[in-house]
């Protein structure tokens, strides 16, 4: 599925991000993505995590190839979670950059609507940073209201065109 021109302005803003995968007898997980990156194609993003704080992620990824991203703009809870296929691919020096990147950006959003920096601090790491490259099959909107839950598209204001 094709980002549009709408949620390329949104992937633009300060967010959060959560990943959520399932091991291969189907018990969820969970954890804190710390960047992004979406790829030229508007159907690829790879999204960074720290497998030191999360390691369930990355076994689950390579066993299920499956991932879904929840971002989330910490400003307004605008929201939308991109699901597909999923593979693991070798972290880079640009990764790292946009890891630090993000988490300056979340940091200052969240100290700017009250939250203390140190609390902010643990919920963000790039320690052992991974990166998970995943081919977007769903687009759902996230963001409390009416549209929650239904897949992005026109009625929602974002999609695919």
């Amino acid at each position: 599925m094709r980002l549009d021109d709408r949620l390329l302005d949104f992937f633009n803003r300060p967010l959060m991000c959560i990943i959520a995968v399932a091991d291969e007898a189907g018990r969820p997980s969970a954890g804190r993505g710390v960047g992004f990156h979406l790829l030229e194609d508007r159907e690829t993003v790879d999204v960074i995590f720290s497998a030191w704080q999360w390691p369930r992620l990355e076994p689950c990824i390579r066993a299920t190839k499956r991932i879904a991203a929840t971002f989330v703009s910490p400003a307004d809870y605008v929201g939308f979670q991109l699901k597909g296929a999923a593979a693991m691919r070798e972290t880079e020096e640009p990764d790292l950059d946009r890891a630090d990147r993000f988490m300056t950006l979340a940091t200052d959003a969240l100290e700017s609507l009250g939250v203390p920096r140190r609390l902010i601090g643990p919920w963000l790491t790039a320690r052992d940073a991974r990166v998970a490259r995943l081919a977007i099959s769903e687009i759902y909107v996230q963001t409390p209201g009416p549209l929650a839950g239904m897949l992005a598209g026109e009625r929602s204001g974002a999609g695919s065109r």
